[in-house]
Order: structure tokens, then sequence, then C-alpha cells
């Protein structure tokens, strides 16, 4: 059996196992919640199929240039807010304390009698409004220049997906020239087998089986060649998705090549009707003509300023022995006065007129007194004594500024008319890249069409020179020919389909909205 001291022991010992596992559990809890906190604070991972639209939902959350441009939004909201409350009057609370050793006072050489040890403190609330030009035009403005910040950070929006939707094609470029990449390497793996057979059957020299060698090694660098650039293209990708992007993630989206069939003149005037880049420099041209015309004519108005100040102060003597001396005093001196006064009256024969003689002992010092005095005195620091209330009222009008009114006024002028001209000029761009991106469209189509066949017959020449030369009516030099004809058949197919889909995405970019379902 167990003494009591093992007993005791054996218990300490599974209390403390048990504080131990409880420790554990919540340092992994707290782990947990970092890793959470953590991952909330970089941005979430990009999931194992990716579509071209969570793409561009995983940018529009994640993306730090776009975040930092729709974060302006806020500023904006709040100016807006603060151009109203310029109608209200502004508020200000001042509370303040004071602590003031006793001592003399000296000015230069003039020593004044010494004061006590006292505190003091003080309170002051002041209102005040000003009505301006700047008043009354900065709702408007503030408004205009809301309405600008969303305009920009729609058209923001709108280039974060078209330069999306161009990466995520790249990376689907780059899987496929891997896929084409494999495809010479196995074309070439099969050539050097049917050359090796006539080596070794002696049909053909050695050096023929060689040159084939060589003909793998150069598929085998393409190969490798492609590979990096898809990690590369994969990298760019997670730089606009703001996410890490997984080496084995599926870019699941599908795009066809289809005839276009759009016209020119309507998504011209698609472009110049709603286009987002240009709605945010027509909401710019109008942000600063708003500023133009609340600086030229707040500079012409006069200003009115009203305000009024309340306050109070607070003084307490911090030694009440002093108090007590001071009320006796005065008390004394009080007396002192009254007894004066009756030696006036009784020494003039017939006294003053309205003057009797009165009871001093009335005035002289007791311990209610003193008391009194001591629960006055402690008025330190919430006891105020109110002071007067002063209002001020201002009109003030501007006469000469020397020449800076007129200079600020040039100013947003300026201003104005160059958002204008920066209006115009997108305008201009847009037009070029519609009719440049439609024509590289419609060309992009024909090409296609004029590469497949090309593959097509490429594919048919190589497969016609393979079996010559298994049969020995053809030489070697003939179906690296072919072979070579067939990797750039393919390689240029490949080149004309995503040059399609890539001239889709410009004109989408210059027209200003999605052309097809993506």
């Amino acid at each position: 059996m167990m003494t009591q001291r093992e007993g005791d022991r054996v218990v300490i010992g599974t209390m403390i196992e048990t504080l131990d596992r409880l420790a554990l559990r919540i340092l992994a809890l707290g782990t947990a919640l970092m890793a959470l906190s953590a991952a909330s604070v970089l941005g979430q991972d990009a999931p194992e199929q990716l579509t071209l639209e969570e793409a561009i939902g995983l940018a529009k959350t994640n993306n730090p240039t776009f975040l930092s441009t729709q974060n302006d939004m806020a500023a904006a909201n709040w100016q807006t807010r603060e151009a109203y409350a310029r109608f209200l009057p502004t508020v200000g609370a001042s509370l303040g304390g004071t602590y003031q050793e006793a001592g003399s006072l000296r000015f230069g050489s003039v020593a004044f009698a010494g004061s006590p040890a006292t505190l003091y403190s003080g309170y002051g609330i002041n209102l005040g409004m000003t009505i301006d030009g700047n008043t009354i035009f900065g709702v408007p403005n503030a408004r205009a220049n809301k309405r600008a910040t969303g305009a920009r950070i729609e058209a923001a929006e709108f280039s974060l997906e078209s330069t999306v939707a161009l990466q995520y094609m790249a990376v689907l470029r780059a899987q496929d020239g891997v896929d084409v990449a494999q495809r010479q390497l196995d074309r070439a793996r099969q050539n050097l087998q049917i050359v090796g057979t006539r080596v070794e059957t002696g049909a053909a020299a050695g050096t023929e089986g060689r040159q084939a060698e060589v003909d793998l090694g150069r598929a085998e660098v393409g190969l490798i060649q492609a590979q990096r650039d898809l990690r590369q293209a994969r990298n760019l990708l997670a730089e606009q998705l703001g996410v890490p992007l997984d080496e084995d993630v599926l870019l699941s989206s599908q795009f066809e090549v289809f005839e276009p069939d759009f016209g020119l003149e309507e998504l011209m005037a698609l472009s110049q009707e709603s286009h987002p880049s240009l709605v945010s420099f027509r909401a710019q041209e109008s942000a600063t003509r708003a500023a133009a015309r609340q600086t030229s004519t707040s500079q012409y108005l006069p200003s009115l300023s009203v305000a009024a100040n309340f306050s109070g102060q607070a003084q307490e003597i911090v030694d009440p022995d002093i108090v007590l001396q001071r009320t006796q005093a005065q008390a004394a001196s009080r007396v002192e006065s009254c007894e004066f006064e009756n030696a006036l009256v009784s020494g003039i024969p017939g006294g003053l007129p309205g003057m009797s003689v009165e009871d001093c002992s009335q005035y002289g010092y007791t311990p209610t007194l003193g008391q009194e005095a001591i629960a006055a005195n402690s008025a330190f620091p919430f006891q105020f004594d109110g002071t007067p209330a002063t209002f001020r009222a201002q009109l003030s009008l501007p006469i000469f500024t020397g020449f800076s009114r007129q200079r600020q006024v040039s100013q947003a002028n300026n201003a104005a008319e160059d958002a204008e001209h920066n209006r115009r000029a997108e305008e201009l761009r847009l037009r070029t890249m519609v009719t440049n991106a439609f024509d590289n469209l419609n060309s992009a189509y024909q090409v296609i069409q004029a590469e497949s066949r090309n593959r097509t017959l490429s594919e048919e020449q190589l497969q016609l020179q393979q079996r010559r030369y298994a049969l020995g009516a053809a030489d070697l030099l003939f179906l690296m020919d072919a072979q070579t004809t067939m990797s750039t058949a393919e390689q240029a197919y490949l080149n004309a389909v995503y040059d399609f889909h890539y001239n889709l995405i410009a004109l989408e970019a210059a027209v200003g909205r999605t052309l097809r379902s993506r």
C-alpha cells in the first residue's frame, strides 16, 4: 500500500501533467489564432482550380495597388462631410490647472510682498463660425471631388480586370506552350527511334543517328524553356492577384475562337460614352471646374465671423492658516474702522447726519467666520467663478491682396483647362485603341485560319517523310526539315490563337466592357 506522502506525490504529479496538457492546448490555440490573424493580414490563398472570374475577384480583394486607390474614397467621404459641417459652429473646450509656490514676486529691482502657495484652475468654452465663399461653394466642390474619386476607382477596377485577364491568358499560353514543347520532344524521340533502327540495320550512316540525337537535345531544351516561361507567367499572375499561387493550380476557364461580328461604329460609340477611364477624366474635369468656381468666387465675397467665449476660474490657498490669518486681519480692520467712525460721531457736536454709534463687536472675528472663510477657499479644482461671457462678430471684405487673388484664380482656371485637354486626349487615345484593336482582332482571326491549314499540311508532310525515311526513300535532311516545319507551324498556330485572345482583351479594354462571356 502507498503511504500518504506517496499518494500526495501521485496526485501532484497528475495535476502537473494535466496543467502541462492544458498549457500545450492553450499554446496550440494561440498559435492557431496567430496563424489565422496572419492569414487575414497577408490575404487568402488561391484555390486549386481558378477561373478568370475567381482570379479577378481575388485581385480586387488583395491587389495592393488597387486597394491603395480604393482607400481614397474614405477621405473623399470625409471631405464631403467636412464641407457640410462648415455651416455648423465649431466648438472648443479647455480645462487647466496651475500651482504657484509661496514667495515674493520681483519685477527688476522692485520686490512685492510675498504670496502664499496657491492652486488655480479654469475652463473655457469657445464657439465660432465663419461664413464665406469657401463655405458656400465648398459643398459642390467636395461632391464633385467625391464623384471624381469614385470614377477613378471604377477606372482602376476595370484596368485591373483587363490586366488580370491578360496575365491569365499568358499563363494559359505558357501551359499550351509546354504541351507543344512536349509534343515536339515526343516527335524527336520517335524520329530518333526511326533513325536508330536504320543505323542498326546498316541502312543509314552513324552520323544520321547523331543528328537525330542533336534534334532530340534541342527539343529537350525547348521543353525546359517552356516550363520556365510557365513558372514566370504564373508568378506574374500571382503578383496581380496579391496572393501566392501554387505551381499545380489549374486555370479552368476556356476561351473559344470565334469570327468577330462587332461593328466598329458601335464599339466606338460605346467607348466614347461609357468607358470607365473616360468617365474618370470627365469627373476630374468637373471637379477642377468646381474648384475653379469656388476659388474665383470666394476670393471676392465678404467673410462673416461670429464667436462666443464662456469661461470661469477657481483659486485656492494651499495653507488654511493663512486664510484664517487673513480673515482675522480683515475682521480686526473692520472693527478698527467701526471704532474710528464711532469716535467721529461722538466727537462732533450734534453728530454726523445719517450716522450713529454702532456696536463694533459684530464685526469681530468668530470661529464661525473662520469656518466660512475656509469653506469659501476650498474652490480647487471645480468650484469655478464664472467670468463675463464675450461675443464677437466681424465682417471683412478683401480689397487688395497683392495680386495673390488673381494668381490663385488663374491657377484654378488653368487646372480646369488642363483637365479638359486631358479628357480630349483620352478620347483621342481611345479612338485609336478601338480602331487598332478592332483591326488586329479581325486580322488575328484570319491568321488563325491560315495557320490552321499550315499546321495540318505540316503534320501530313512530317508523317509522309517519316514513312519515306523508314523505307529508305528519303534522306535524313528531308525528315529534319519536315520536323522543323511542323514545330514552326505548331508554334505559329499557338501564337495566332493567343494573339486573337490578346487582341480581344485589348479591344475590350478600349471599349470599356467585356465583349464575350468570361
